[in-house]
C-alpha cells in the first residue's frame, strides 16, 4: 500500500473526467478495480507507504505563518524545484444527495481559469512557465499540489493564490466541463470493475456519503449550478481544515511568508457539516450483477481496524503474508502460480476517516470462477485458522522494512508522505519510528489480529459477469445511468 494514495484516489477520480476534456500508479498490490475506495479515503491506504530508514530519514521542519497556516518543510537545494502539496478536509462525501459530483466537477472548474485569465489564459500561463497545478476532490479530502523551478515560483504561487480564492467558474466553461464529466460517467458505466465496486459499496454503506458516487450521474450533474461551486469553495477552503506539506529549495523563512500568500486570504474556519459514522452491515453477503462476457470481475470486503489502532502494523504484515506481498503471497501463489486460474489476486488495507476496509479482488474465466472462488476461500481459511509461521512474519517485516530506501526518491514523493503524515496524525517524527513499530510486532500479534480482523465468515463479495457454478444471495441487473 502507498502513502501517495491521496493523491492516486483524487487523481484516477479526476483522470475519469480527463479522457474526455495525472495519474500516478502505486504498487500498492491492489488490482485498479479497488482503488477507488482503497485508494479513495487518503484514501487504500494513504499511509502505508514503505518510508526510508533512520539513515536516509528527511529533516522535516514545521513552519507557521503569521496568520498561524502550518507547513512541514523539507529544505533541499539540490535541484531547482519546488513542490507543495495542500488538503481540505471534507471530499465527495460532503456532496449532497441530489448533486453527487459537486466536489469532483467544481474541483475540475477551479483548473479552468481564475482572477482575470479565462480558461485558456489560464492553462497558457502554466505552460509558459513550467507550473504543473491540480487539484481534486477524493474521498475525504480536496486535494491539491504545485510544482515549479525555483526562479519561476513567483508566478505559480499567484496563479495558486487565485485558483483557491477567485476561480472564475464561467458558464460556458461549465457547461462544457459538466458535458465531459457526464460523458466520464457514461464511460464508467461500462466498466465492470466500477459496477462491482458501486454493488459492493451500496451493499456495506448503504445511504451513507461513502457511497456516493464521486463523478455523480448525469441527473444530479445536471443541477448543479455555478452558485453551488461558488458556495463549495467557499464553505469548505479554511485554514482550519488545511494540511500543507512542501519539499525543495525554498527557506523556512521565505516559506512563511508564501504560506500566507497562498492560504492567508481564506476564512479561519470551514463551514462543513459533519459526516455520521460508518455502521457497516453485520451479516456479509454476495451479489451478481450481470454483464455479457467471458470474464468474471470479482472484489470481496471485510471490516477491519482502523488507522490509528495500535495494532495497524500486526495488520500490515498478516495482509502481507495473506495476499499483499506479490507473488510471496498466499493466495497468489495459490489461485495464479499454482493452479493459473488468473493473472492476479491481491489484498490490502483501506483505512477512511470514518471506517476501515480490509479488501482484495481477482478476475476469472468465467468457467473457472467457482473453483478458483472455492480456493480463495480455502487458502483465507488455512490462515485463519492456523495463523502464520515465524519465517513470514520476519520475511513480511524484511520487505516493509528493507524496501523503505527506494520509497522517497523524488521532491514529489516525499511532499506526498509529508501530507499523509499530518492527514493521518503520525506525528513528525513518524519516519524515526516506523522501523521499531514493525520490529516490536511479534507471531503472536499478528495471530491475534487474524483472529479479530482476518475471519473468511466476514468477507462480502460482488461479482460482475456470468460465473459458472457460482451462488449469490442477489442478482441484479448493470448499472445503466
Amino acid at each position: 500500500m502507498n502513502m501517495n494514495s491521496l493523491f492516486v484516489r483524487h487523481r484516477e477520480a479526476r483522470s475519469a473526467v480527463a479522457i474526455h476534456l495525472s495519474l500516478r500508479h502505486p504498487k500498492n498490490g491492489l488490482p485498479r478495480s479497488l482503488r477507488s475506495f482503497a485508494m479513495t479515503g487518503l484514501i487504500v491506504s494513504l499511509f502505508l507507504l514503505p518510508l526510508p530508514t533512520n539513515a536516509a530519514n528527511p529533516v522535516i521542519t514545521e513552519v507557521t505563518s503569521a496568520s498561524g497556516v502550518k507547513a512541514w518543510l523539507v529544505q533541499d537545494s539540490k535541484l531547482p524545484l519546488i513542490a507543495l502539496r495542500f488538503a481540505f478536509r471534507g471530499g465527495v462525501e460532503t456532496d449532497p444527495a441530489d448533486k453527487q459530483g459537486l466536489a469532483v466537477l467544481t474541483t475540475t472548474m477551479m483548473m479552468q481559469g481564475a482572477g482575470a485569465y479565462d480558461d485558456s489564459a489560464f492553462q497558457e500561463r502554466l505552460a509558459a512557465s513550467s507550473i504543473a497545478m491540480e487539484i481534486s476532490a477524493g474521498r475525504d479530502y480536496v486535494a491539491g499540489e504545485v510544482k515549479t523551478l525555483s526562479r519561476k515560483k513567483e508566478e505559480a504561487f499567484h496563479l495558486l493564490a487565485l485558483v483557491l480564492t477567485q476561480p472564475r467558474f464561467d458558464q460556458t466553461v461549465l457547461d462544457r466541463v459538466r458535458g465531459q464529466q457526464q460523458t466520464a460517467v457514461t464511460a464508467q458505466l461500462a466498466k465492470p470493475a466500477w459496477q462491482a465496486r458501486y454493488a459492493l459499496y451500496t451493499h456495506l454503506f448503504g445511504a451513507h456519503p461513502y457511497g456516493y458516487r464521486s463523478l455523480g450521474t448525469v441527473a444530479s450533474l445536471n443541477k448543479i449550478t455555478r452558485e453551488d461551486m461558488v458556495s463549495f469553495t467557499q464553505s469548505r477552503f479554511a485554514r482550519d481544515t488545511l494540511f500543507v506539506s512542501v519539499v525543495g529549495d525554498i527557506t523556512p523563512d521565505e516559506l512563511r511568508t508564501r504560506l500566507d500568500q497562498l492560504f492567508g486570504a481564506l476564512p479561519e474556519k470551514a463551514k462543513t457539516q459533519d459526516i455520521a459514522p460508518v455502521t457497516l452491515p453485520e451479516k456479509p453477503m454476495s451479489v451478481l450483477t450481470k454483464r455479457e462476457g467471458t470474464q468474471t470481475n470479482i472484489i470481496f470486503a471485510a471490516p477491519t481496524l482502523m488507522r490509528r489502532d495500535p495494532d495497524w502494523y500486526a495488520a500490515e504484515i498478516a495482509n502481507y503474508i495473506l495476499g499483499g506481498g506479490g507473488f510471496i503471497a498466499r493466495l497468489m501463489k495459490a489461485v495464479r502460480a499454482r493452479e493459473g486460474l488468473t493473472y492476479g489476486i491481491a489484498t490490502g488495507l483501506a483505512p477512511t476517516e470514518k471506517t476501515s476496509l480490509l479488501m482484495g479482488g481477482f478476475d476469472v474465466d468465467n468457467g473457472k470462477a467457482a473453483e478458483a472462488l472455492a480456493l480463495v476461500k480455502r487458502v483465507w481459511q488455512d490462515f485463519y485458522a492456523k495463523g502464520v509461521s515465524e519465517d513470514e512474519v520476519q520475511a513480511a517485516k524484511d520487505y516493509l522494512i528493507g524496501s523503505a530506501p527506494l520509497s522517497l526518491t523524488s521532491t514529489d514523493a516525499i511532499a506526498d508522505a509529508l501530507l499523509s503524515m499530518q492527514t493521518q496524525e503520525l506525528g513528525i517524527d513518524y519516519l524515526d519510528r516506523r522501523d521499531a513499530l514493525y520490529r516490536t510486532v511479534t507471531r503472536e500479534d499478528v495471530s491475534r489480529v487474524i483472529t479479530q480482523y482476518f475471519a473468511p465468515s466476514a468477507l462480502s463479495f460482488s461479482f460482475v459477469g456470468k460465473p459458472d457454478g457460482v451462488t449469490t444471495d442477489k442478482v441484479q441487473d448493470l448499472v445503466k445511468e
